[in-house]
């Protein structure tokens, strides 16, 4: 069993209140435990215990210094990104539940079901209604694909106790840096570890 751990970064409303991207990561690790990579870099940057690791709230030295520390450990990452001026016509008209919820099946069923089946999707503070919907469009597309669930369990956690989601967090906003800016300075630093980057507009 593996455990995937889900964040974002931008947000997936259409409206021009929000961000011009968004962006979801997906990171695969074997458990769920605390990752001791992390807990020695909090030591080498003279960081509280409990710091949490957050793309755009932490400084370059933290960000270069964390990049760098997670090389050494396996993980692997699934991100669908998406430039909204350039969204396709079929998601136009979702809400922004509807569309984070249709990228993150998408994204999830991508991938072989001998890479996901039967494991645990950890997400970040969500909702109640969110994972139920959540769940529902999964059903519907195991059904309609005659394919194996990907995940039995789907769950929330807050991402302040949880280095797995912190993890997803850092990588989300490197894939955002990547494809909105055309900068992979973070990127390259994990990119073998990239088992999918879908770039939802191409």
């Amino acid at each position: 069993m593996q455990y995937f751990f889900v964040d974002e970064s931008g947000d997936a409303g259409l409206t021009d209140k929000g961000s011009a991207y968004y962006v979801v990561a997906m990171v695969q690790l074997p458990n769920r435990e605390h990752l001791t990579e992390l807990a020695e870099l909090r030591r080498k940057l003279h960081l509280p215990s409990t710091f949490e690791f957050h793309f755009y709230k932490t400084n370059l030295r933290q960000k270069d210094e964390f990049f760098q520390a997670i090389q050494p450990f396996a993980f692997r990452v699934r991100a669908a990104a998406l430039i909204k001026s350039r969204l396709p016509v079929k998601f136009q008209s979702l809400s922004s539940a509807e569309l984070a919820t249709t990228l993150l099946v998408n994204l999830t069923l991508r991938a072989s079901p001998l890479d996901i089946a039967n494991d645990v999707l950890v997400l970040d503070d969500a909702p109640d209604y969110f994972i139920q919907s959540l769940r529902i469009h999964f059903t519907q597309a195991y059904k309609q694909m005659q394919r194996e669930r990907a995940f039995k369990k789907i769950v929330s956690s807050r991402s302040k106790y949880d280095d797995g989601l912190q993890l997803a967090d850092m990588i989300a906003g490197a894939v955002r840096q990547f494809v909105w800016e055309n900068d992979s300075s973070y990127f390259q630093t994990f990119s073998s570890k990239v088992a999918d980057l879908w770039q939802v507009d191409k």
